[in-house]
């Protein structure tokens, strides 16, 4: 019996992704086009036929179903269901979708995947995270580009990265690989865009500094540490100061149409605002008032997907 399952799939396997033309002597182009082969290594039915593809035609497909798994270079993909669109290339994901390069991994619901590429479109209860980070995201859709590193999501996107919260209508993380890991390089908002940072200078873990607008952006340095922000139309920050000698001061709130802070040991060293300037400074009594925080300021912890 285990002999027949073995020979199943290594059947199911050249029906679905081998050539059937004669084997020639493999040049450079051809090596290249290997490399980028996605390869089924397991699935519990095989099916054919014809469906529309996601480009529009009709086209010939090979559809597998059962604990499906694939892998492509150091991408490994499993789900449901898969449907491989013979003329486009495009590979259609259905049900319990996961897909990791080994630093990063992506679980959804539905999903688009372009062998070609490298890019995968995904929708439905996307969650991911960073294995060598503590970087989590949620939204309905997402854009992964492994080649290019970067993660894009959208629709109620937000993400978590120790005590910061960052939502907005998009939010696309670039990425570097340092020492074979996947560190965040920078952070783009757009729409709606808020972050909520934890006070690391209050005690009592309460206090989050704040800042909002339509854009942001955010730079990091190689050991994730923010070294500078900026915000732009309808900017708006609040922030706790202290003394030289870490002694309280009270909230600084500030507006404008351009905020831009720069940190030092992640520590804010300067802000600048500029076009319809604001500001006032709320004594200390208003330390964790709720009344003073910004308009969309709400912690979301209790959604953080949990892996």
């Amino acid at each position: 019996m285990k002999g027949t399952k073995t020979l199943a799939l290594v059947l199911l396997y050249l029906l679905l992704f081998q050539a059937s033309d004669s084997i020639v002597k493999m040049n450079h182009n051809t090596a290249h086009a290997e490399k980028k082969k996605i390869i089924l290594q397991q699935a519990d039915k095989l099916q054919g036929g014809k469906e529309r593809s996601p480009t529009g035609r009709i086209e010939e497909v090979r559809s597998v179903s059962g604990n499906v798994v694939f892998v492509q270079e150091n991408l490994l993909l499993s789900c449901d269901k898969a449907t491989e669109f013979l003329e486009s290339g495009i590979v259609q994901l259905r049900g319990n979708i996961f897909m990791t390069d080994r630093k990063l991994e992506v679980y959804c619901d539905k999903a688009l995947y372009y062998p070609d590429t490298g890019i995968a479109e995904l929708e439905n209860n996307v969650k991911g995270r960073l294995l060598d980070d503590d970087l989590i995201t949620k939204s309905e859709r997402a854009r992964i580009d492994n080649p290019g590193n970067q993660i894009s999501i959208y629709k109620d996107a937000i993400a978590w990265q120790g005590e910061r919260q960052l939502s907005g209508d998009s939010i696309a993380v670039q990425l570097k690989e340092l020492n074979r890991k996947k560190n965040v390089e920078t952070i783009t908002v757009i729409g709606k865009a808020f972050l909520a940072a934890r006070d690391t200078l209050d005690p009592s873990r309460q206090l989050y500094n704040q800042l909002s607008g339509k854009t942001l952006f955010i730079e990091l340095d190689e050991q994730e540490t923010v070294t500078g922000v900026q915000v732009d139309s309808q900017a708006r920050s609040l922030y706790h100061t202290y003394d030289k000698d870490q002694a309280p001061t009270g909230i600084n709130y500030s507006s404008g149409n351009r905020i831009v802070m720069s940190f030092a040991e992640g520590q804010l060293d300067r802000i600048a605002v500029s076009g319809n300037v604001e500001g006032k400074q709320y004594p200390n009594k208003l330390r964790g008032s709720r009344k003073i925080d910004l308009s969309g300021f709400r912690l979301r912890y209790d959604e953080k997907p949990v892996f």
